[in-house]
């Protein structure tokens, strides 16, 4: 059996955004080193002094943001600011403290915002909760694809179909983004023991489970398994080994323990 849980994602609400929670869940509150992942999208709004997200903070995890369409401006408070353009990823490692907001850029005269994202947050390990933080933006002519008969891979972390990301990982984290047009397929080599598939857009199926929109699904381990679909659809992979020790989550923090957390508040 290639698939061993389908979860469907949760609606949440960021101010006037309605949001997809997928992780976590009643079912899986890790899956590798991966704790949250939200879909904001696909929606067209009206620009306000309030549009984005405020200045906040985060510890012990990094925020992955993928841009789907539109665009955002990332600024810190470790001095790094950055444009994000559609197809581009962000990874802020928050180490131990930043804070940051995410919010249209400052000089777009836009009047409406395309908003369209995934975003993840990836814990650190042990040796790397207190580490400074970093922020690092990857182009999306930077991140290797491939093309296989009526289907289309990018790969935003780690190594797949013998392509390797520039992002950096601080465990091994596959993470990708899957396109299959009508009738389409791929193969997916799952080595590691928690992976999973979660669909963006259409439909999709993995021997005879059936994975409609905003689901996720875990994947057994160690199996190569085909993804396909019928009528197209848009799937992201990510995933990894378990976690090796417990994390707890409080907010916008994620740590070994609650005193952890309470070091960094």
């Amino acid at each position: 059996m290639g698939i061993l849980e389908i979860i469907p994602a949760r609606n949440e609400r960021l101010g006037p955004l309605e949001i997809r929670r997928a992780l976590p869940n009643a079912s899986r509150t890790m899956i590798g080193p991966f704790i949250f992942m939200d879909q904001g999208g696909p929606i067209r709004v009206p620009r306000t002094p309030q549009s984005g997200v405020g200045e906040h903070p985060h510890a012990g995890l990094c925020t992955f943001t993928y841009l789907l369409s539109g665009h955002g401006y990332h600024l810190d408070s470790a001095g790094h600011s950055a444009r994000i353009e559609a197809g581009d990823i962000a990874l802020m490692t928050a180490g131990r403290g930043i804070t940051h907001e995410e919010r249209p850029h400052p000089e777009d005269p836009a009047t409406e915002l395309d908003i369209y994202f995934v975003q993840m947050w990836i814990a650190l390990p042990d040796a790397a909760e207190d580490m400074p933080p970093a922020f690092e933006l990857h182009r999306q002519t930077d991140l290797p694809q491939r093309s296989f008969e009526q289907a289309h891979a990018r790969v935003l972390i780690g190594d797949a179909w013998g392509l390797t990301a520039p992002t950096t990982q601080y465990t091994p984290t596959p993470f990708a983004d899957l396109m299959l047009d009508q009738m389409g397929a791929i193969e997916i080599d799952d080595q590691y023991t928690e992976c999973a598939l979660y669909v963006l857009e259409g439909h999709a199926h993995v021997d005879h489970a059936s994975m409609p929109q905003h689901t996720l699904s875990l994947l057994a381990p160690g199996q190569t398994v085909r993804l396909e679909s019928d009528r197209g659809c848009r799937v992201i992979l990510f995933g990894g080994d378990a976690f090796p020790s417990r994390r707890f989550i409080a907010g916008s923090y994620v740590g070994s323990s609650m005193d952890k957390i309470r070091q960094w508040d």
